[in-house]
């Protein structure tokens, strides 16, 4: 069962009347996990409330360096996903390619008048060095971490978050599609 089809047989559960306690029993939850989905539910209706999108990007590189892609993926305030886009990058690093799918996404945004956005990134030193948590320390990265700033700059809103490779997966898609393409054509 994938994670959305745990989440959405939990609040299944909960609407046809289970309580709480045979909640946590039968999808083995503890207090705190559901906690962490209320709150997430709670937050994904205060975006769509307030107009947010949702940023979904990822970098790819085989071999490090390697052949890279950058993938990117816009949803609208309602989920709905509105652009899917892979780049090819060339030969560089994985963290390389992950902010240049990162400014992928947020030119994508920017060039249809977003101005709110959420991003999720599965890159914790991409998430990590924009929300200022740790410095941007390879002099490589420091022109795509401006660039990134920048580009951020131009937002009413944003929100930059972590989230793990398995709720990242199109986005990874995208990225690695982009290398396969370029593989066959060249």
């Amino acid at each position: 069962m994938s994670v959305a089809d745990h989440r959405a047989a939990i609040f299944q559960a909960l609407a046809e009347g289970l309580d709480l306690r045979q909640v946590q029993e039968r999808f083995q939850v503890s207090s705190h996990e559901l906690q962490e989905l209320f709150r997430e539910v709670s937050g994904h209706y205060r975006d769509l409330a307030a107009g947010v999108w949702s940023l979904y990007c990822d970098g790819a590189s085989r071999g490090n360096p390697g052949q890279a892609g950058a993938g990117a993926l816009l949803l609208d305030p309602g989920g709905e996903t509105k652009v899917r886009q892979g780049r090819y990058l060339g030969q560089t690093t994985n963290n390389v390619a992950e902010y240049q799918a990162l400014l992928l996404g947020l030119n994508l945004a920017l060039d249809r008048g977003i101005r709110k956005i959420q991003v999720f990134a599965d890159s914790e030193l991409l998430v990590r060095q924009l929300n200022g948590q740790y410095r941007v320390k390879a002099p490589h990265l420091l022109p795509l971490w401006q660039a990134a700033r920048q580009a951020l700059g131009k937002f009413e809103t944003y929100k930059i978050s972590h989230v793990p490779r398995d709720l990242n997966q199109t986005a990874d898609r995208l990225a690695n599609e982009a290398i396969d393409q370029k593989a066959q054509v060249g």
